[in-house]
């Protein structure tokens, strides 16, 4: 890539940087995301533990969210740690509305038993190497690569990624009752919160798998 084209990106990376950031958050975020865009591979870059515990943001980690699994016609619930899809805004307690609403939240699988899976379904290792490779270089549009959290010496999360494309719809009133504490683990439900970086990483991600302009096909009447 020539100098004039790493400028051009970077200023397109400026334009979309959060606008209710400060003059000095933004520059601060701005030289985090120019030295380490698109990677998201550094846990002290991604997670964030401090944003009050009012109620879950978009992009906060929950475990024990419900999916569902079809296998030979047959339907079940799986329990899989999930992430907030919605905007914060449209599921903020704080918003009136006027009929019941939902979440969407995307599902999480830990690394190491994706790759069980893909070495019991019988696929080679370099196509295995392949796809870790691209995964942590976040190449692959429907999944966004999750570094290991830890606590101390505990695992709180393990090395993951979100799916986009397998999902779940919920009443909004789920998280808004008892069923999870928005406190994060290991006292609550929450394993973690984006940082500016992480979240601004998340939403290029969730944009770039359902916004692409990639179809092929001409619409016109």
């Amino acid at each position: 890539m020539s100098q004039d084209t790493k400028d051009d990106a970077l200023e397109l990376i400026r334009t979309y940087l959060p606008k209710y950031l400060t003059p000095d958050q933004k520059d601060n975020l701005f030289s985090v995301v120019k030295e380490n865009f698109p990677l998201s591979n550094n846990s002290k870059l991604i997670y964030y533990n401090f944003l009050d515990a009012d109620y879950f943001y978009q992009g906060d980690a929950i475990i024990d969210i419900p999916f569902a699994e079809f296998n030979n016609g047959e339907y079940s619930t799986i329990y899989l740690n999930g992430v907030v899809m919605s905007n914060t805004c449209d599921i903020s307690p704080e918003n009136e509305r006027l009929d019941k609403s939902f979440v969407q939240l995307s599902s999480v699988f830990a690394l190491k038993d994706y790759i069980e899976t893909l070495v019991s379904n019988g696929i080679v290792q370099p196509r295995i190497d392949s796809f870790i490779k691209d995964l942590k270089s976040n190449r692959i549009s429907n999944l966004f690569y999750l570094p290991s959290k830890m606590n101390g010496n505990k695992t709180m999360l393990e090395e993951s990624f979100i799916r986009f494309d397998l999902n779940v719809t919920l009443p909004l009133s789920v998280l808004e009752n008892d069923s999870y504490d928005n406190e994060y683990i290991p006292k609550g439900d929450r394993i973690f919160s984006f940082s500016n970086y992480g979240f601004y990483l998340f939403l290029i991600k969730l944009s770039i798998h359902y916004c692409r302009f990639k179809e092929g096909v001409f619409r016109s009447a």
